[in-house]
């Protein structure tokens, strides 16, 4: 049996060492142990010293000595300079630390801290290396705090965390951090995480992505205050499963190779509704509540077992857009700003009559709040077609409902439209603007205005386009839509196959201008796409809650006119103007205040309204500006 010496040390054995520490250096790792914690050391048989759960070989320690080097406890700093690294752990964790340093790549191994006050470790990186990296295994939470720091690994990941535990990245304040990996590597990002990633911080991090993702996460990320920029990456910016949430701070993303920002299910979890506080939740989210997210993309689409798989901003089964300031520009072919939603796609019969059905769809898109405040999104594409596959703003398989916020789209290119769902779309606050090439919007079900100010101008195609094909297919509630297509017949304001289908059930207004589709009633002119022959009979709207007219008469429009629908005692309804000139054959007049039986004129003139308590691209609300050169008058119905 080993005989074991106890030894209570003086100055570095006695209560004299007051502010002084025991320094362990051993390969290369540096332990601190401040001589007011260490308590009693044991030495056996000469070979091994324990201090504070930490035992070390004596053949192997470097050099022990004793100063007044500083300790924080439940820190471990890292330190890299050039072609090697330093390590130094504050000893109250040191039992729970293994490090190894290899060159300038440092891998740490944490257990158990439980007993640390139930505190956790931070890891402090700061320096530079061109041929460095952090390994990082365990199976307990901690934080990486980078201080300075600028690290590239040539043959890997820059950060690894085997850890599947939640770990938090914080960039120190008033810091620039800088992580670069290497290209043609095995890695899955320059920052890989098997575990929760929590970015946060008030300095800088930009992450640079040579192999594949610059962030990859096989759990859920969240990002606070930190300002994060992801200046290129060969696959997406940042990948995560479970679900993505920018609470708040801003994140810089551009020249990525596929998707901004992805989120998909985790497959070994069970799938969840999104939850109360996010708590073990999978939902395949992607949240903004605050911050600001600029993303610009301009990745080719490419060929994949016969499909085309194009580029998105951002990519996610489900997205709830709560808050925040979003900026989305896309230039590839057949890219996408937004995806959201999932389902199976058939297609029945060929060419112009064929009509295709989504089943088992699931996902959601929200935007705005109940209380109908939103973000700020928006979003130029400019990228064009490619195969059988359009570049579009906004693709959602799911259901769509807008409840706030300001929204404006762009779009420039055939089959470029601003916001698509194959499911259904109800805007109920908000302010948005579509100005597309385009449909503005389209749906293969129902398109409510509810609420909101919405204005649509398309100047190739139509402005609203519900393909429902039933009563209600275009509803105007107590929302506002302005809907205008200079592109000719059979392009119109509201399309929706057969305008019987257009339902009037609130207060609000509804104007349109375009061509018609076949006899002034858009029924279709015949056309097997546009659901047959048009009659004037179908400009009709059954059980509409206040006054309303189709007007069939040639209207020509032109733009820098303030065009003011009005009753016959000249009281403003609504004043509405142009963008491009617009020759109208088929035009929706419905406002609020409008009676079956009673005349309604059009007037405009050359100045614009000053008094309107809303103002949206052309769309002016509130206002007592008068027309003074008569366009058109009717009688509602």
């Amino acid at each position: 049996m080993k005989k074991i010496n106890t030894l209570r040390l003086s100055l570095m054995l006695s209560a004299t060492a007051f502010g002084q520490t025991l320094n362990i250096q051993t390969d290369g790792i540096t332990y601190l142990f401040p001589a007011s914690q260490t308590g009693e050391m044991t030495f056996s048989n000469g070979q091994t010293l324990t201090v504070m759960g930490r035992t070390f070989n004596l053949s192997e320690t470097d050099a022990i000595s004793v100063d007044q080097t500083s300790v924080t406890d439940n820190c471990v700093l890292i330190s890299y300079n050039g072609s090697s690294a330093s390590v130094t752990i504050a000893g109250n964790v040191a039992q729970y630390v293994d490090a190894s340093v290899t060159g300038a790549h440092v891998s740490i191994s944490q257990s158990n801290t439980a007993d640390v006050d139930g505190d956790e470790i931070t890891y402090v990186l700061s320096g530079t290396s061109t041929d460095g990296s952090l390994t990082l295994d365990g199976s307990y939470k901690c934080t990486i705090q980078l201080a300075g720091l600028t690290l590239t690994n040539p043959s890997g990941a820059a950060i690894s965390i085997g850890n599947k535990k939640r770990i938090q990245i914080s960039a120190k304040k008033d810091t620039e951090n800088t992580l670069t990996d290497g290209s043609n590597g095995s890695q899955k990002g320059c920052i890989y995480s098997k575990g929760q990633l929590q970015f946060q911080g008030n300095g800088q991090l930009t992450v640079t992505g040579n192999t594949a993702h610059a962030i990859k996460c096989g759990d859920y990320v969240t990002i606070k205050n930190l300002t994060l920029t992801i200046p290129s990456a060969v696959k997406d910016g940042i990948s995560c499963n479970k679900y993505f949430q920018l609470k708040s701070g801003s994140v810089s993303i551009s020249g990525v190779g596929d998707d901004g920002i992805q989120v998909e299910l985790e497959s070994d979890d069970a799938t969840t509704a999104q939850t109360e506080d996010h708590e073990d939740e999978n939902s395949g989210t992607l949240y903004t509540d605050g911050g600001t997210l600029v993303i610009n993309n301009s990745a080719a689409p490419t060929i994949e077992s016969g499909d085309v798989k194009s580029a998105k901003g951002l990519n996610a089964l489900c997205m709830a857009l709560n808050a925040g300031d979003i900026t989305i520009n896309m230039s590839g072919n057949a890219s996408k700003a937004i995806s959201c939603g999932s389902g199976t796609k058939s297609t029945s019969g060929s060419g112009m009559n064929s009509s295709t059905k989504w089943t088992n769809v699931t996902g959601s898109f929200t935007m705005g709040l109940s209380d109908g405040t939103g973000p700020t999104l928006t979003i130029s594409q400019t990228g064009s077609a490619y195969s059988s596959s359009s570049a579009k703003a906004i693709k959602a398989i799911c259901a769509v409902t807008i409840y706030g916020g300001e929204t404006s789209v762009y779009t420039k290119s055939s089959g470029g439209e601003g916001l698509e769902s194959k499911t259904g779309i109800d805007i109920q606050g908000g302010k948005h603007y579509f100005k597309c090439y385009d449909d503005c919007i389209n749906s293969a079900g129902k398109i409510y205005f509810n609420g909101g100010v919405t204005v649509c101008y398309s100047n190739g195609n139509d402005a609203v386009d519900s393909n429902a094909g039933t009563t209600g297919a275009i509803t105007i509630g107590n929302g506002i839509a302005f809907a205008y297509s200079t592109a000719g017949s059979p392009e119109e304001g509201f399309d929706c196959d057969n305008n019987s289908y257009i339902q009037i059930t609130g207060t609000g207004i509804g104007i349109s201008a375009g061509g018609s589709q076949g006899g002034g009633g858009g029924g279709g002119g015949g056309r097997p796409d546009f659901g047959g022959g048009g009659s004037s009979s179908s400009s009709t709207i059954s059980n509409a809650q206040q006054g309303y007219a189709f007007v069939t008469s040639s209207i020509s429009y032109a733009a820098n006119r303030y065009y003011t629908l009005s009753d016959a005692s000249g009281n403003n309804l609504v004043t509405y103007s142009f963008e491009g000139s617009c020759s109208s054959s088929l035009a929706l007049f419905t406002a609020t205040g409008m009676s079956k039986g009673s005349t309604y004129n059009v007037k405009y003139s050359t100045s614009a309204p000053t008094d309107a308590t809303t103002s949206w691209h052309g769309l002016y609300v509130g206002s007592s500006h008068k027309g003074t050169t008569s366009v058109t008058s009717f009688t509602a119905q």
